[in-house]
């Protein structure tokens, strides 16, 4: 498979101030589309967005309803977006409406509890709106192996998103990946870049982050050794995993985009890759950002 076929455009960014390397702040419109227009180009034809994105759906919406370049758009549920219908059907047609297309490549559940709260009540409706040819397929986002061992026990999802990168890597995920892989299931990963801390100084961690100082000091070494810049890499040990359907990336502007494709054109030995497996993070509580603070 092509490596860049493996590519997902992320849009939080495009609505949302986001990540711990964002200096920019939310992009203006304009810019957006010159990210839009450059990533179509370029081949990237699916992105990934959430109604709780900001306005990050209406943006895809006023890009799709301005010009000829339509992209596929994966979706999540929010419940807290009480200005969009409560019942499934007629939130997933309303959602469809904004981001201007004809159908969702998927509709997602934002996380494990929304997925255990809310998909009793709408797996009838979403079905329903799958069988008709509006949603192609259901997934959930997750962060835990925990959640991954029970969302694929279910056989009317279809596909599973979760953090997966060079600290977060092979080592933690490989065996229950493979394990959904065999069950059927795509499977989407995401912080490839760790929210943007693989660019930051080492020296600059503070708080809890600096339980994390040893293995991002392994992978800096790793990066000198072979002489492969820390993006390469990050890109990819993970769109050269065999179990890893597509690969969800996000930038804020148009230079970062072309840097992480022409990353991908680069070549990066497996031998080096296999290094990456070696690396174990012992307080996995950090691995996942939403616990950066605490």
């Amino acid at each position: 498979m092509d490596i860049l076929s493996k590519i997902i455009l992320g849009t939080v960014q495009f609505g949302l101030s986001y990540g711990i390397n964002n200096h920019q702040g939310k992009p203006t419109y304009e810019r957006v589309k010159e990210i839009f227009d450059f990533a179509f180009s370029k081949g990237i034809d699916l992105l990934d967005t959430a109604e709780i994105y900001g306005d990050s759906q209406v943006r895809i919406g006023t890009y799709h309803k301005g010009g000829e370049n339509k992209f596929n758009v994966s979706t999540k549920f929010a419940p807290n977006r009480l200005d969009l219908p409560f019942d499934i059907e007629d939130r997933i047609k309303k959602d469809i409406e904004i981001i201007g297309v004809d159908s969702l490549e998927s509709y997602m559940f934002h996380s494990y509890s929304d997925y255990i709260s809310y998909y009793p009540t709408f797996r009838r409706g979403i079905i329903k709106l799958k069988d008709q040819g509006i949603i192609n397929k259901v997934g959930v986002s997750l962060y835990t192996n925990e959640e991954i061992e029970q969302v694929i026990k279910d056989d009317t999802i279809d596909l599973i998103q979760l953090p997966f990168n060079l600290l977060d890597n092979s080592s933690q995920r490989k065996d229950v990946l493979q394990k959904a892989k065999l069950k059927g299931f795509d499977v989407h990963v995401r912080s490839v870049f760790l929210q943007g801390l693989f660019f930051k100084d080492i020296e600059g961690l503070n708080g809890n982050l600096i339980g994390l100082a040893d293995p991002l000091i392994q992978l800096r070494l790793i990066c000198n050794d072979s002489n492969i810049k820390i993006n390469d890499l990050a890109l990819h040990y993970v769109a050269q995993k065999e179990y890893i359907d597509k690969v969800l990336i996000g930038v804020e502007n148009v230079c970062q985009l072309e840097v992480n494709l022409n990353s991908l054109k680069n070549i990066v030995p497996k031998t080096v890759l296999e290094q990456i497996d070696k690396i174990k993070v012992s307080n996995k509580f950090l691995l996942n950002p939403s616990n950066w603070n605490q």
